[in-house]
Order: structure tokens, then C-alpha cells, then sequence
């Protein structure tokens, strides 16, 4: 019996492991969700500021993709784009290019 079950373990923890971590949240948790994704890009600074946040259902994966302008106090806003969940936060600052074609994309 106990081999059995090392048997049955072993796939499962496999399992676990290749999992996403971050479950999808409700919509109402996605503007939260985008706001601390971006607050961990802007660690040493103020909070972010944010103006123009859209958030959509991603048509290409499980869960919600968000645009807008990102700024700290007394700074220039630049544009961001993020997934939620997954917290990839792509800004301008990062890569201009890359950042339009997810732009482009998902119809910012």
C-alpha cells in the first residue's frame, strides 16, 4: 500500500509544482491587483500613480490585461501594460517597442 501511494504522490506533487501560483481574482480585485503588481515596479518611490487604467479580459489566456499611464509624485507618467494575474508589468521606460505591441494587441 505505501508503494502505491509513493506511486500516486509523486505525479501530484509534480502537479503543484508546474501550477500557476496566482489564482485568477474576481473582477472587482483586478484594479487592486494591477496596483500592486505596478507598486512593486516603483519599490523605492511613493506609491504609483495611476490615470487612465483599462482593464480588459485577455482573449488569449485566463484572466484580465491592463493599460494605462504610470507615474510617481512630481515625474513624468509613462505608459504601462500588466497581466493579472502572472504580475508582468512592462513600462515604457522598459522597452518602448515592446510595450506598443501589447499595446497594439490587446487594443489599448
Amino acid at each position: 500500500m505505501a508503494l502505491f501511494a509513493k506511486g500516486l504522490a509523486m505525479p501530484f506533487l509534480g502537479l503543484l509544482v508546474a501550477a500557476p501560483g496566482e489564482p485568477s481574482p474576481a473582477s472587482g480585485d483586478v484594479p487592486g491587483a494591477v496596483i500592486a503588481t505596478l507598486s512593486r515596479r516603483f519599490v523605492s518611490d511613493p506609491a504609483p500613480l495611476v490615470r487612465g487604467l483599462v482593464i480588459k479580459p485577455d482573449r488569449r489566456m485566463p484572466g484580465f490585461v491592463a493599460c494605462g499611464e504610470v507615474g510617481v509624485k512630481d515625474s513624468q507618467y509613462q505608459r504601462f501594460f500588466v497581466t493579472v494575474p502572472g504580475g508582468l508589468a512592462v513600462l515604457e521606460s522598459d522597452e518602448r517597442d515592446l510595450l506598443a505591441r501589447y499595446w497594439e494587441l490587446n487594443a489599448c
